[in-house]
């Protein structure tokens, strides 16, 4: 009985870590995809409402959850905080944090590295350009870890409860 009981322990301990390695495939994929309707949002408030960056970046932040809204709330703490920081540097902060805090991959964070330079030093209409360079860029990478997502979450969950039921077959 204690070793059916063990047993069973070990594959659920197994196939839950299995569980949680496929969850963060899973994570990057949500994350990509906020990043992506944050910007839209970010777009919409420059085009439209012509507001502040660190209102505009609050107001996103707002919107969303989790580490992508934490990062559109920690630029513009960043800026409201020390607006002559500037824009780019209130931006990597951010990305710091998002990268701590995220699922994203450093390739994800390039992207995003990559629009920092341009918020605030230019036009609306080059900003947008931007923005929706990066929203491409992004969208990409968000195709990409589905597919990943397909392949190896689905590797990660069925490995981790043979993973369990192997051990159990080599203990007894």
């Amino acid at each position: 009985m204690l070793k059916m009981v063990g047993g069973g322990l070990i594959i659920l301990t197994c196939g839950f870590l299995g569980l949680e390695m496929a969850r963060g495939f899973s994570a990057r994929i949500e994350q990509l995809r906020q990043l992506n309707a944050g910007l839209k949002m970010l777009e919409t408030e420059i085009i439209y409402g012509a507001t502040p960056l660190p209102l505009a970046l609050t107001r996103v932040g707002n919107q969303l959850a989790g580490p992508v809204a934490l990062f559109f709330q920690a630029v513009a703490r960043v800026l409201q905080e020390n607006a002559a920081a500037g824009a780019l540097a209130a931006w990597e902060r951010g990305l710091e944090e998002l990268g701590q805090k995220g699922a994203l991959q450093p390739g994800d964070l390039e992207i995003l590295k990559a629009l920092g330079p341009m918020l605030g030093n230019s036009g609306a209409s080059d900003q947008v350009k931007n923005l929706e360079l990066t929203r491409q860029l992004l969208g990409q990478q968000q195709q990409a870890a589905l597919e990943e997502n397909n392949r190896q979450g689905k590797m990660w969950r069925t490995l981790g409860f043979l993973l369990g039921i192997t051990l159990v077959l080599l203990l007894y």
